[in-house]
């Protein structure tokens, strides 16, 4: 393992360890302000905090609005051009309470179509 991530990995392993990591500490503020904590870890960006912050912090009715592949899912499947965030959130508002696993779901069938 390289230098770099092994510096990445303690200090993600510290923040565990402080309990910065915690699921409800995450999951008791805005998504927004969890994304924004994350994205103090070195080497994780936008894209990879939204991700652990909906698998990590297990939140069931969010979306990963950073993620491509559901983009293009949504696209696909709803026959929405160059589908963007609002057709994202406009679409999942009718797969509420379980947006996330919904958007799973989406993006597994887009994949192996």
């Amino acid at each position: 393992m390289s230098e770099v991530k092994q510096r990445r990995l303690a200090a993600v392993t510290e923040a565990a360890l402080d309990g910065r990591l915690d699921a409800d500490r995450l999951r008791a503020g805005s998504v927004e302000d969890a994304i924004a904590d994350l994205q103090e870890f070195d080497g994780i960006g936008s894209f990879s905090a939204e991700l652990v912050l909906l698998r990590g912090a297990m939140l069931v009715d969010a979306l990963p609005i950073r993620e491509r592949r559901l983009l293009a899912g949504v696209g696909s499947l709803y026959d929405i051009a160059d589908a963007d965030a609002d057709d994202l959130a406009r679409v999942a508002e009718a797969w509420a309470p379980y947006r996330t696993w919904c958007a799973v779901l989406v993006r597994s069938a887009f994949e192996r179509s």
